[in-house]
């Protein structure tokens, strides 16, 4: 009938046996609130005039694209940005750089997923982190300067534990995974671009980092990366571009003027016959070295003295950066010597211009120990049959890189191999509850689980860990 109420229908019950009203009223009164705060921050100055329009968008596009889309935009941030930490700071000093800010934001929107997710460590990472807090309190107690120790050993713990430990209880899916490491790429790529015109240190190319050293580490860890995409689709232009990345990743190795990062490109170019179990690629590498032998001196000749090649055949400064690495080497091994067991703490690690060393120094032999187990367990899987596994090349780019490296919380090498804890953890299949995460099945994937399990599935301990965290 046309003058009967229609009553309205009652609001739905949540899974939590809440109606929602009480929440959407909470969210419309802070909403409210905000805007006030806002406005009367905008007619201050047009300094918070500015801040205060960047809250208000971004509070309008977490309205908009919802809290995991948020997220998922911060930790692509944070991947984008990486490579080039520090150059982005206000300061190569600053503590809190934009990168760690932007994970930041993501941890916070994250919080309500990561809350009902199980913690599905390898045992041998957990063990690992495990001895690093052990050793790394006790040392940090007894350290001469206990206060900086306990602030840099936090900062490495937030890479080491926060950072790894994020993914690993995410787990968001290999789609999400692939978006990630390309953000980290394209990141890279957009330093590489820039580095023409951007500054330069001895006539080393910097591009958006802050030290030569750095622009080359980044280029060592987007090669890594650029090992795994390769694999991920066989379209022309596909391969076209991750060979284009590649390449300009190589670039910037050699325009760093860094050794190392040319030695350990070399390194992971010598792996992928091994990794990919090819005697055909082998062949073509064994042929490629020798054209790049015989080219060898005309390749020196023609980069010029600060280049990587030319540093590594003794030209440019390569003598004076020598002596003041065996200075921090000599310096490490006293420092070590001294507490061999439980170590120094970590107030005077960045002087060591060693990671290894610099951990050995900083909590002993014991937690060495346990910082080895952490880099066995992420680069072990390379050699097994996961479908994934070319992930963990950037591990090993990570393991032959730092002994080069003075810090050990440096995001630009962290935030690359983190992934791989997602191989570690034996992690196949993607996430059924993840509305990111739509990418087709993986043949190799089923080929592989196929061949671990001709008949009868047996689930092993970490296997079914696996299952329950997809």
């Amino acid at each position: 009938m046309p003058h009967q109420t229609t009553p309205r229908p009652p609001t739905a019950v949540t899974g939590d046996g809440s109606t929602g009203v009480v929440e959407r009223r909470a969210v419309t009164v802070f909403v409210v609130l905000l805007a006030a705060v806002l406005a009367a921050a905008a007619a201050r100055g047009p300094v918070l005039a500015a801040i205060a329009v960047g809250l208000a968008g971004a509070v309008m596009a977490l309205a908009v694209l919802g809290r995991e889309r948020m997220a998922l935009l911060a930790m692509i941030g944070a991947f984008a940005t990486a490579p080039m930490y520090k150059g982005i700071a206000p300061s190569p000093d600053t503590p809190i750089t934009p990168t760690d800010l932007l994970f930041g934001v993501a941890v916070l929107l994250l919080v309500p997923t990561l809350i009902g997710r199980p913690v599905r460590l390898p045992m041998g990472y957990a063990l690992g982190v495990l001895i690093i807090l052990t050793t790394g309190i006790l040392s940090t107690v007894f350290s001469p300067s206990p206060i900086i120790s306990a602030l840099q050993f936090f900062q490495w713990l937030v890479v080491l534990v926060g950072l790894v430990g994020l993914l690993a209880i995410w787990a968001p899916g290999w789609r999400i995974i692939d978006t990630l490491v390309w953000s980290y790429v394209a990141g890279h790529m957009l330093s590489v671009v820039y580095s023409p015109v951007g500054d330069k240190i001895a006539n080393r190319d910097v591009g958006l980092t802050h030290h030569p050293n750095a622009f080359g580490e980044a280029g060592v860890m987007a090669f890594a990366l650029t090992m795994y995409l390769w694999k991920r689709h066989d379209a022309v232009w596909y391969r076209v571009l991750v060979a284009g990345c590649a390449a300009l990743s190589v670039l910037s190795v050699v325009t760093s003027g860094s050794r190392a990062a040319a030695a350990v490109v070399a390194g992971l170019v010598v792996m992928i016959p091994f990794v990919e179990r090819s005697a055909v690629k082998g062949f073509l590498l064994a042929l490629l070295m020798a054209i790049g032998i015989v080219s060898l001196p005309l390749l020196i000749d023609s980069s010029g003295d600060s280049s990587a090649l030319s540093r590594l055949a003794g030209s440019g400064d390569a003598i004076v950066a020598d002596n003041a690495r065996l200075n921090a080497q000599d310096f490490g091994i006293e420092m070590f010597l001294s507490h061999p067991v439980l170590g120094n703490g970590f107030a005077e690690t960045i002087y060591v211009h060693n990671v290894v060393l610099g951990v050995a120094a900083s909590i002993g032999l014991v937690g060495l120990v346990g910082y080895l187990m952490v880099l066995f367990v992420m680069a072990r899987p390379i050699i097994g049959n996961h479908p994934r596994r070319r992930l963990t090349y950037v591990a090993w780019a990570f393991i032959a890189i730092t002994p080069t490296v003075p810090a050990l919380e440096d995001r630009t090498l962290w935030v690359a191999m983190a992934p791989a804890i997602l191989v570690a953890m034996n992690m196949r299949r993607l996430r059924p509850d993840d509305p990111f995460d739509v990418d087709p099945p993986d043949p190799e994937a089923e080929a592989a689980e196929a061949a671990e399990a001709p008949g009868v599935p047996a689930l092993t301990a970490t296997t079914t860990a696996t299952e329950t965290s997809r």
